[in-house]
């Protein structure tokens, strides 16, 4: 009974409500907005302002008119399209007391895939392979304002912990208000293994780039190189697979007697070590 006296005066409230825009015209959609929610400061019977807080699903309607491009329009002005702001209420105050907004046209676009994971390993073990999400790319629609600077979308923050297995799995994209995906997921693989060190001799290093008239003689002319990667990739590669090499204008440049090999190593590993890190050389001219 004491309720029911007490929620049957008169009180004032602020409330805030999220907008929303009608009336567009096909094949248009919101752009910018120079405000998203609202706030409203009513007054009314203790009853129907409860209504309004367990209902919470208001949303402040503004009508575009059919028009497009940019348009500012006072929110006091907008208050025949809310039906549930009744005549049991008074509107005391709209902050802010107008908004600007802009009707754009819908647009559908390319974006690349990015993952956002963050990855413990198991002690010794590390990622053995390139990164693969599918799909690689999406198509993502919206306005055009707000499609002009999106290029990259992300996937929720995914924790992968204390791995010794290979990865496999399904995340959703990080949502963009007023952007649709073309679809909400994407599949990430990547292979881990337990990462060792290789030790790879008698790696012969290449000489490029030197003119016919000269020759350039290292030595030694061969090298040894230590690498890093997964117990499995690093089975399978032979010193074929490591390439060494001096380019000639690179020794010119050097006011050293000594010159640094440039390697390269497959993908998916780490140098360690190059023995010897240096070469000495001579240049003999015919």
């Amino acid at each position: 009974m004491w309720g029911s006296i007490s929620l049957s005066g008169e009180y004032t409230t602020t409330i805030k409500v999220p907008v929303g825009l009608i009336d567009l015209p096909k094949n248009y959609t919101k752009g910018d907005i120079s405000d998203k929610e609202i706030y409203l400061r009513l007054r009314g019977k203790g009853w129907e302002l409860a209504k309004l807080f367990l209902a919470r699903n208001q949303e402040f309607l503004i009508s575009a008119r059919r028009q497009v491009g940019k348009q500012r329009v006072s929110l006091r002005d907008e208050l025949e399209n809310n039906s549930w702001i009744t005549s049991s209420f008074r509107v005391i105050e709209i902050a802010p007391s107008s908004i600007q907004f802009e009707v754009d046209r819908i647009i559908t676009k390319k974006v690349i895939v990015k993952p956002n994971l963050v990855v413990d390993f198991k002690e010794s073990f590390g990622i053995a392979s390139e990164i693969s999400v599918r799909p690689e790319q999406i198509e993502i629609s919206g306005s055009e304002s707000r499609l002009r600077n999106i290029d990259t979308i992300f996937t929720e923050q995914t924790e992968l912990k204390q791995l010794s297995e290979p990865v496999d799995v399904t995340v959703k994209f990080l949502e963009i208000d007023g952007v649709s995906f073309s679809t909400d997921k994407c599949q990430i693989q990547f292979d881990v293994q337990k990462i060792v060190d290789k030790s790879f001799d008698d790696i012969l290093v290449e000489t490029r780039n030197v003119p016919q008239s000269k020759e350039l003689v290292l030595y030694p002319g061969k090298i040894s190189v230590i690498i890093k990667g997964g117990i499995n990739k690093l089975g399978r590669l032979t010193k074929d697979s490591i390439t060494a090499y001096v380019d000639f204008w690179e020794v010119l440049r050097s006011d050293e007697g000594e010159v640094e090999p440039i390697i390269k190593i497959p993908a998916n590993t780490v140098l360690v070590d190059v023995k010897p890190k240096k070469l000495e050389y001579i240049i003999k001219q015919f």
